[in-house]
């Protein structure tokens, strides 16, 4: 079975990902080949062709509303959004969005729940510039390119310290509206249930629960419905 990880996850933590695809093959009794895709472009290019797959909520989405992947488990770690300026900004304030452009990396649930968020509150920014990274999207605002910029949450605390002086962060949001997930490909739909079992039973066993530690996703717990990033994407569209 084709195993496959958001490149924003992987990249941080390779080995553990694949200690994690030879767990899972373990306890399943079948064999897992985890798919190395270190960039997004690449990863995209045969995600639906995965027999697992461990994404963000707006690849979560679209993968169970385009091709049938069925929700089976979620983290306890929420998908959230911040907002920055460059450190020192005096117009620090997400009010003062309104009609600037800003930085954000296109087809991301961050960027989606950004503009839904934004937009709830009356706020309408200017020109969206989509990078092709967030550390893109941090340089760009860090060097005066765009005054203002949003990125995930989590990835604001892996910046660097030297990189995290250098921004000041307006808004963080606290929505605990989804996470990142774990889905099976329709054709597997007979192993759901196992599939789901194993996951949840990590935090009790041993190894899994020393991969659950070391990926700091918390426990699996199962799937929430994904109508909620439907409507985060529809309204930060």
């Amino acid at each position: 079975m084709i195993f496959s990880v958001c490149p924003h996850d992987i990249v941080k933590q390779l080995q553990t990902w694949l200690d994690m695809g030879a767990y899972l093959g373990h306890k399943l009794g079948v064999p897992v080949q985890l798919r190395r895709a270190m960039d997004f472009q690449e990863f995209y290019q045969s995600l639906h062709q995965s027999d697992m797959v461990f994404v963000n909520p707006m690849d979560a989405w679209v993968l169970h509303a385009t091709h049938g992947f069925l929700p089976i488990s979620r983290t306890e770690l929420y998908d959230e959004v911040a907002f920055f300026a460059p450190a020192g900004s005096t117009s620090a304030s997400l009010e003062n969005l309104e009609g600037q452009p800003i930085g954000a990396v296109e087809k991301q649930f961050a960027t989606y729940l950004g503009l839904y968020l934004l937009r709830q509150q009356g706020i309408e920014p200017g020109e969206v510039r989509f990078l092709d990274s967030w550390i893109q999207v941090v340089r760009k605002v860090v060097d005066g390119e765009i005054p203002y910029g949003l990125l995930y949450s989590d990835f604001l605390r892996g910046l660097s310290s030297l990189s995290r002086s250098m921004i000041q962060v307006i808004y963080e949001s606290e929505t605990r509206y989804a996470t990142h997930m774990f889905l099976m490909h329709p054709r597997h739909e007979a192993m759901c249930e196992k599939v789901l079992a194993v996951l949840e039973n990590m935090v009790n066993d041993i190894r899994g629960s020393a991969i659950l530690q070391a990926l700091q996703l918390g426990r699996w717990v199962p799937a929430q419905d994904l109508g909620v990033i439907g409507e985060v994407v529809a309204g930060g569209v």
